[in-house]
């Protein structure tokens, strides 16, 4: 009888712990928080600000900038494969140091002629410049969060696709326009997102710039979350305590 009380018991704990469910990514605009949340979720974080001369020379745009570059085993390149990743000053400065990452050339530079130019309702997609920068793991782990400091000089709005996946896609507030609602971003502004169920790339990229009417994205100051959330505490002790019970069980049976 005693040996059934502990199985019911391990029973009862088994039924009693919290099953992980799928998590919408969270944007942020406070960066303080976002790092604080990083904190209290337990991942490691890869900070980036591009002025290492041994990693990023080769990318400084008085060279034309590169296909890829790898540091701290996070590779970057510009959303579009024919674009190149550069470095260089903004305004002669950056939040983090003298230098801030940019796509060289800027976004889409070519579109479909004067077509775009009559700004036909609804825009279509090849219209849009949609500027910005990609990143993944040198190694294929997973991704956890991807934030930084952008600059657009225009008022840009910024979006985040994970995986190839826009964000807003899962706001269910934004159904009939989810590849053009982002964050408004400008003057060096904060935008990061967290996704607890990990991704391999993740996508910052301008939605309002037009290749006719171009709003060019800079960024600086990143960090990325790169490791998995570790088991909690409460798991350890459940673990601990089932340990015991068996323990426990195996000293009856030999009575």
């Amino acid at each position: 009888m005693k040996l059934k009380a502990i199985a019911g018991a391990i029973c009862t704990c088994l039924v009693a712990i919290p099953v992980n469910t799928s998590a919408a990514p969270v944007v942020y605009t406070d960066e303080a928080l976002f790092l604080s949340d990083l904190a209290s979720l337990g991942y490691s974080v890869i900070s980036e600000s591009f002025e290492d001369g041994a990693v990023w020379a080769q990318s400084r745009n008085i060279a034309g900038g590169v296909p890829t570059v790898t540091s701290q085993g996070i590779t970057w390149t510009s959303n579009y494969t024919e674009n190149n990743i550069a470095t260089g000053t903004v305004g002669g400065s950056a939040p983090d140091g003298q230098f801030a990452v940019y796509s060289l050339p800027h976004g889409m530079t070519t579109d479909s002629g004067s077509y775009c130019d009559n700004d036909p309702v609804p825009l279509p997609d090849e219209c849009y410049q949609n500027d910005g920068l990609k990143v993944e793991s040198e190694t294929g782990d997973t991704l956890y969060a991807f934030g930084g400091r952008i600059d657009t000089a225009n008022d840009g709005k910024i979006s985040f696709l994970l995986d190839g996946v826009d964000i807003n896609a899962s706001d269910p507030d934004n159904i009939d326009n989810v590849l053009r609602e982002g964050e408004l971003a400008d003057n060096w502004d904060f935008v990061g997102v967290i996704d607890t169920d990990g991704f391999l790339t993740a996508e910052i990229v301008e939605l309002r710039g037009k290749d006719y009417q171009q709003v060019n994205l800079f960024a600086d100051d990143f960090s990325i979350g790169v490791t998995a959330i570790p088991v909690p505490a409460a798991a350890w002790l459940f673990g601990s305590g089932l340990v015991g019970l068996i323990g426990l069980a195996r000293r009856k049976t030999r009575i």
